[in-house]
């Protein structure tokens, strides 16, 4: 039983570890595309961005950025 719920513990733990390790690295990236394409990005955008913890929304904006003209139409900068 002991070695059943570390073994659980242990997983779980791994999973968070990988997820936290993608959204560092998302994020990393989003940040890097978006200085690239729009110039040296302001405070309340970088904010918004790494607030952001998750892994769906942080593909979403590395999807509109391909699109977007400014930051406004990636629904940031508000």
């Amino acid at each position: 039983m002991l070695e059943e719920n570390l073994r659980r513990w242990i997983e779980k733990n791994r999973k968070e570890r990988f997820q936290e390790g993608q959204v560092l690295g998302l994020r990393g990236a989003l940040l890097e595309q978006m200085t690239l394409r729009f110039g040296r990005l302001p405070a309340n955008v970088r904010r918004q961005i790494e607030e952001i913890s998750s892994v769906q929304e942080l593909r979403k904006l590395g999807r509109k950025i391909l699109r977007a003209k400014t930051l406004e139409d990636m629904g940031l900068g508000h």
